[in-house]
């Protein structure tokens, strides 16, 4: 399972990740950028967690989500939960 590609569909369901031509790329190929530049608003980090817990099977603290400021540590973040999970 690739979390990262699990992620990215979240972002891309929830805040139309994939429609941005500056972004898409960057995080097609392996890269990193803010989320910040996603304007990620509350209702939308609900919808992501939401998908991402459904996805994967998992339980994210919204404060872990909120707090993270790039792709890579949102993957990170999913990742390390990913791996708790008994």
């Amino acid at each position: 399972m690739n979390i990262r590609r699990v992620v990215i569909a979240a972002l891309d369901k929830s805040v139309g990740l994939l429609d941005r031509p500056s972004l898409a790329p960057v995080a097609l190929s392996g890269g990193d950028f803010a989320l910040s530049e996603l304007d990620i608003d509350s209702l939308s980090t609900y919808e992501i967690i939401m998908q991402l817990e459904d996805e994967l099977g998992i339980d994210l603290p919204p404060a872990a989500v909120a707090s993270t400021t790039t792709l890579d540590d949102l993957v990170d973040v999913v990742t390390r939960a990913v791996e708790a999970r008994p």
